[in-house]
């Protein structure tokens, strides 16, 4: 089983300047990183991260296939949005070390304003 904090990407690396353009109905999004240690210098545990990883299915949509959300009226989301998805959705690529997720557009769930409506539980 595959968790996210095995493929969430620390969130200081920035997002390489050539990513792969999706094709068709796939988006392709950056996972927001775990918290991997508190304000005050602890490290935290692989449960700990597991725990706060299950609440982290939230990703900056980077790129976007020609043919997304073609069958609507308005699309759900654009490059730049801050969504949720499926915790187990998409297959995980690594693109110049940062690690990202290639979805189809209805595997996203919703849309935020901000990724820090979401906590990050410890």
């Amino acid at each position: 089983m595959i968790y996210n904090d095995i493929w969430a990407t620390d969130n200081d690396i920035p997002t390489p300047e050539k990513v792969p353009q999706p094709v068709g109905y796939r988006i392709l999004i950056r996972p927001r990183g775990v918290i991997e240690k508190t304000k005050g210098g602890i490290i935290l545990t692989d449960s700990s991260k597991d725990s706060q990883s299950y609440l982290n299915s939230v990703g900056k949509i980077i790129a976007m296939g020609s043919e997304c959300y073609s069958d609507r009226k308005q699309p759900w989301c654009k490059v730049d949005d801050w969504v949720i998805f499926g915790r187990y959705a998409g297959a995980r690529i690594s693109v110049q070390k940062v690690k990202m997720l290639l979805l189809n557009d209805d595997e996203i769930i919703a849309t935020l304003e901000s990724p820090d409506i979401i906590t990050q539980q410890l």
